[in-house]
């Protein structure tokens, strides 16, 4: 399989047979350069081909943005940031880009054809992986990633089905398409959360500011994954795996599996912590890890190694966190790792671990100059409490000999009593002694009294049966519009939706759907009652929550733009329609 895009979870890619040159001839030409072959792989966005380039003699995979979503801006201006955003870039692990370009009709990505599979279809396939295999995949991905976040940017997607292996198990990874970057941050829907929910961050999830250990959180979970055989935090919908990743640990490794060394597991757990600040702080210092416990070898040798490892001590000391390796026995270095003798090897690992070991003492003792200088100087600096608890939070405050003030805030996509602001923020002066928070609470939920579904350029018929699915309160059931040929209903009509009437007036709507590649608007009366007008845009994100200035009672969910379904054809899937006070 070649470069993979996003698609939905355990959905199969076809192992199409080898094309050779000769066999091209027949094949589609593609901007005069590229036989297109046979589709790798739909996502909620773009396709996958490969592809013979006839000016390489070689086969590249190409990403397709094709109509009518090339007629979006917004997905075009998405397209662009990922050209730019792997244009950048140039690493063994990290896919390569080999041509960007426009057309009438649709934008492409030209890369690197990578011949072999997903470390998900290795993981459905084999199960869980050995540890040396798997420090051996994380150890790349962890070196992919650091030259990414040197770039300035962060990936926000990292998961088994954006990393490809090839036939001598070199990982890359792929997938830039939501990665992120300063100059980049309005290029996302206000209100829309991006990634994949099984490996987003706690802050991801939350819609906040990420940064690198963002992804150091994700590749966490991959690493669990490989060694588990299935996902940390799984669920029936977003929502509930949403939970997981803010309040529960996943499973322990070492009641699934007894051939693990605690210490590994406590290199997993230290990446997926709840907060930032308590992970690794930079790539850099998990590499460090893995190369202490034996798991990997750095590409560029002891040079290179060296060179992480400084790294990850001046981020250690300027973050105020760090990671001590565990005193475990030591795991044999992998299968096919260059050994000129058992001694060699020895003492390559003695020196390995003096360079880790005194990394973990400089940031101990820099934590205690720290804490020192803290205890006897100062004024009192904000902790960071924004993600936890209240409960969580009231106790960090008071650690640092704080008080809180609370301001509650209704939020329908949010565990209730969670803190979502903070003031002052983290590391700022604190006058008064007092800790402002806003924290979310449980909106009033308001009932749909009637709800029916509009079709006034068709037979008025999408599906009626189905639409008391909407609001029964279980996001596994969903309404689904009528099948069409095409996403913009093969041009017979502008639309289709649904109406709805409500106990009494709204100001904020939640929709949770299956699919991000629809479109449309919600609709109001105005004020003279005598026609509807579009108040606020919809889709483009899997759960979306809308606040309205003004009140509402009575409006149209309309649908401008259709997704595909498993089977091809077009419609909306909405699992559940929520209104609040």
């Amino acid at each position: 399989m070649g470069l993979t895009d996003e698609r939905p979870e355990n959905t199969p890619v076809d192992v199409q047979p080898e094309l050779t040159a000769p066999e091209t001839s027949e094949l589609p030409l593609f901007e005069g350069r590229y036989r297109l072959g046979p589709v790798l792989g739909r996502g909620g966005t773009c396709s996958v081909y490969r592809a013979w380039d006839l000016q390489l003699q070689r086969y590249v995979a190409i990403k397709r943005l094709e109509p009518p979503l090339s007629e979006d801006e917004h997905l075009r201006a998405r397209f662009h940031r990922e050209g730019r955003a792997i244009g950048r870039l140039s690493h063994p692990h990290v896919v390569t880009l080999l041509d960007h370009g426009s057309t009438p009709t649709d934008e492409y990505l030209v890369f690197e054809y990578v011949e072999g599979r997903s470390l998900k279809d290795l993981i459905t396939a084999d199960g869980p992986l050995a540890p040396e295999r798997a420090g051996q995949i994380a150890g790349q991905i962890a070196e992919g990633l650091a030259h990414v976040h040197l770039a300035g940017l962060v990936h926000r997607d990292v998961k088994p089905q954006n990393i490809l292996l090839d036939s001598e198990d070199r990982a890359c990874l792929t997938d830039f398409g939501i990665a992120t970057g300063p100059e980049w941050t309005r290029v996302t829907r206000a209100g829309a959360i991006v990634g994949t929910s099984r490996y987003m961050s706690p802050e991801q999830i939350q819609n906040r500011p990420v940064d690198a250990r963002s992804d150091i959180y994700s590749l966490g979970l991959v690493l669990y994954e490989m060694l588990a055989g299935r996902p940390a935090f799984d669920g029936s919908n977003i929502a509930e795996i949403g939970r997981k990743h803010l309040k529960e640990r996943p499973e322990a490794l070492g009641s699934l599996r007894n051939d693990l060394p605690p210490s590994l597991e406590r290199v997993v757990m230290h990446c997926i912590e709840k907060l930032p600040e308590s992970r690794f702080q930079s790539m850099e210092q998990l590499l460090g890890a893995l190369v202490g416990l034996g798991l990997y070898e750095p590409r560029r040798g002891t040079d290179g190694l060296l060179d992480f490892l400084r790294r990850g001590r001046e981020d250690s000391l300027s973050d105020n966190a760090g990671w001590t390796p565990p005193p475990d026995t030591m795991i044999a270095p992998p299968p096919g790792q260059r050994r000129a003798s058992v001694m060699r090897g020895r003492r390559a690992r003695s020196r390995k671990n003096i360079w880790v070991y005194a990394l973990g003492a400089v940031v101990l003792l820099a934590a205690l100059a720290v804490g020192l200088s803290l205890l006897f100087s100062g004024p009192t600096l904000a902790p960071s409490v924004v993600g936890m608890s209240l409960e969580e939070a009231r106790d960090a405050a008071q650690r640092a000999g704080l008080r809180v003030d609370i301001t509650e805030t209704p939020v329908p996509d949010q565990p209730e009593g969670t803190v979502i602001e903070q003031s002052p923020a983290q590391g700022e002066e604190v006058a008064n002694k007092t800790l402002r928070l806003v924290v979310t609470s449980a909106p009033a939920a308001i009932q749909i009294t009637r709800i029916i579904d509009v079709d006034p350029e068709g037979d008025d018929a999408e599906n009626p049966d189905l639409l008391p699915l909407i609001y029964d309160g279980d996001e596994t059931t969903a309404w689904v519009s009528e099948p069409y040929g095409s996403s913009d209903f093969n041009g017979i009509k502008s639309g289709v939706g649904i109406s709805f009437e409500l106990e009494k007036e709204a100001t904020m709507l939640r929709i949770v759907t299956s699919d991000t590649r629809w479109l449309g608007k919600l609709m109001v009366p105005n004020e003279a009652n005598t026609a509807l007008m579009e108040t606020a845009d919809l889709g483009g994100s899997l759960t979306q929550v809308i606040k309205l200035q003004d009140p509402i009672r009575t409006g149209r969910l309309w649908f401008t733009k259709l997704g595909r379904d498993d089977q091809g054809s077009f419609r909306v899937q909405l699992l559940e329609v929520e209104f609040y006070e």
